[in-house]
């Protein structure tokens, strides 16, 4: 339970930072996706998946987006992870960065197709960069930081005693 608070209080500082700081930069790093890839990767399935869930429901809030949005694709984005964490090694920030590579690449084409089925406006090409490309290289390169600040803060090391 105490776990689950921590991570609720990162995802609220993760949701603040996303929508106050980095709401003026023209590409923005989705991080609570990266506190989804650590409950992946440290998470049982029941917390991490209601966890995931529940974040991506704060993120449907916060966005002013159609509501499930986030929620289902942080939930499948935590499964998608959590059925890979006992196959390959991601003990690096690195390697930690490529798997937060993949999940957001994933995500992104999962919003995209979604927003395709559900809304009649089509995305401009020129917006692609913007809109796609953008979030997935700059959460990218932004994945070590927060994975080293979760460590420092040990977020991380509390998770690490789950498995």
């Amino acid at each position: 339970m105490k776990n689950a608070i921590i991570y609720l209080a990162a995802g609220l500082v993760a949701l603040f930072l996303q929508t106050t700081i980095f709401s003026h930069l023209p590409v923005k790093p989705d991080l609570v996706l990266v506190l989804v890839v650590c409950l992946g990767l440290f998470h049982t399935p029941f917390a991490g998946a209601l966890l995931a869930f529940l974040l991506g429901c704060l993120m449907d809030v916060f966005a002013g987006t159609t509501l499930g949005f986030f929620a289902l694709t942080k939930t499948l984005v935590f499964f998608l992870v959590y059925s890979t964490r006992g196959r390959l090694y991601f003990d690096s920030h690195l390697a930690k960065a490529g798997l937060v590579l993949i999940a957001v690449s994933i995500e992104t084409t999962m919003i995209f197709l979604l927003l395709r089925f559900t809304s009649d406006s089509s995305i401009l090409p020129p917006s692609v960069g913007r809109l796609i490309i953008g979030p997935i290289l700059f959460t990218t390169l932004v994945a070590p930081f927060c994975f080293a600040l979760l460590k420092r803060t040990r977020i991380l090391v509390l998770s690490e005693g789950l498995e």
